[in-house]
């Protein structure tokens, strides 16, 4: 039995010597951890954190990120009398959740308060049965709060994205050349986007000096990809291959893909060229560099949507205005019409007035 699955299961418990009173804080993975991360610091000045999780992929960068939380564990399998024993090993003060992680026995049988942070409602069956067990649900729209108050919850106030909130300074990434060439980062990349971009890459590199970064969405890709851009002829180098000449770098790493966006002049985010539903498009945004995405939004519809009013991102239906816009914004660069600063400090104001308030009442 795995280390992993021997956790889950609880056959090794988790140790809680001087955790009094903690927050017990799940999400499912990096993305969800990241977009946290900025109100996480916050709490923990008053509160110690447990952190739980529940990809496998994101166990090596969750122990990367120790300043966070204070215990880091998988989440329990999701059979009662499991959740219910490890409440009561770590006694939370609360638990907070993250986005659409509804597990039944999680939320039906902890004693704890419960709390649905950055919210977002599909109408689904899963929400009308477990709304109502929330003590506190913060939402990113208005439209999310009417749902959710439909479905029978009790307290909801609509605060905002939280992905918009920027967090900790973004820095350039360590290590790379000196910049004296445009880049082109493409990020969370799935199968079928590479060849896309890869062949945009190669027009644009006839009327531009340009590098590019890849970073795929799941790690198990990179040699597909590795293999992609070498059909290609390009010279190449992996992220964790140092000293190596490169004019497609291909981020084998975890966490480092908005640094790189910050250090590039022109971002694509993945999963919209192919109908996966789309990635984070703020992130690059909030580095200030424009985004362009694909058609493929299902997923992300409210960030495209915020992206589009603040005229920080362009859709593209497919390669040649993929072409087209990013020749356009090499050519003539980039200006932001808004700076997302104080959209991101009122956001991350309202989701913290309302979690002290909610906390602070508990005996």
């Amino acid at each position: 039995m795995s280390f992993s699955l021997r956790e889950r299961f609880l056959l090794k418990k988790p140790s809680v010597a001087n955790l009094k009173d903690p927050l017990w804080i799940h999400c499912a993975s990096v993305g969800e951890f990241n977009t946290l991360k900025p109100l996480i610091a916050k709490l923990r000045e008053r509160y110690p954190v447990v952190l739980t999780y529940f990809s496998p992929r994101a166990e090596s960068y969750l122990k990367s990120s120790a300043g966070f939380y204070d215990l880091l564990f998988p989440l329990p399998a999701d059979l009662p009398p499991l959740i219910r024993r490890f409440e009561g090993i770590i006694r939370p003060r609360a638990l907070l959740i993250m986005e659409r992680e509804l597990w039944f026995s999680l939320i039906s049988f902890t004693r704890c308060r419960k709390i649905l942070l950055n919210a977002y409602a599909k109408g689904s069956l899963m929400e009308r049965l477990l709304a109502g067990k929330f003590s506190l649900i913060l939402t990113r729209t208005e439209r999310d709060r009417e749902i959710f108050l439909r479905e029978g919850a009790r307290r909801v106030f609509s605060c905002g994205n939280l992905k918009l909130v920027a967090g900790e300074e973004v820095r350039p990434p360590a290590n790379v050349p000196p910049k004296r060439e445009k880049v082109l980062v493409a990020g969370s990349t799935h199968e079928g986007e590479e060849v896309v971009v890869l062949r945009v890459f190669a027009k644009l590199r006839e009327r531009y000096p340009l590098r590019l970064v890849l970073a795929p969405r799941h790690m198990d890709r990179v040699e597909r990809v590795r293999s992609v851009v070498e059909a290609f002829g390009f010279e190449y180098a992996l992220r964790t291959e140092s000293g190596r000449e490169w004019e497609v770098l291909i981020l084998n790493t975890l966490g480092e893909l908005r640094s790189f966006y910050l250090w590039g002049d022109v971002a694509f985010v993945g999963g919209t060229l192919v109908p996966v539903g789309g990635h984070n498009l703020l992130e690059p945004a909030l580095c200030g560099r424009p985004v362009l995405f694909g058609p493929h939004t299902h997923k992300v519809r409210d960030l495209e949507e915020i992206l589009l009013e603040k005229e920080l991102g362009f859709r593209v239906k497919g390669e040649e205005e993929f072409l087209r816009v990013a020749d356009t914004l090499l050519r003539e660069g980039f200006t932001p019409a808004e700076d997302l600063a104080e959209t991101s400090r009122r956001i991350e104001e309202c989701y913290l007035r309302h979690l002290l308030s909610e906390l602070e009442q508990i005996p």
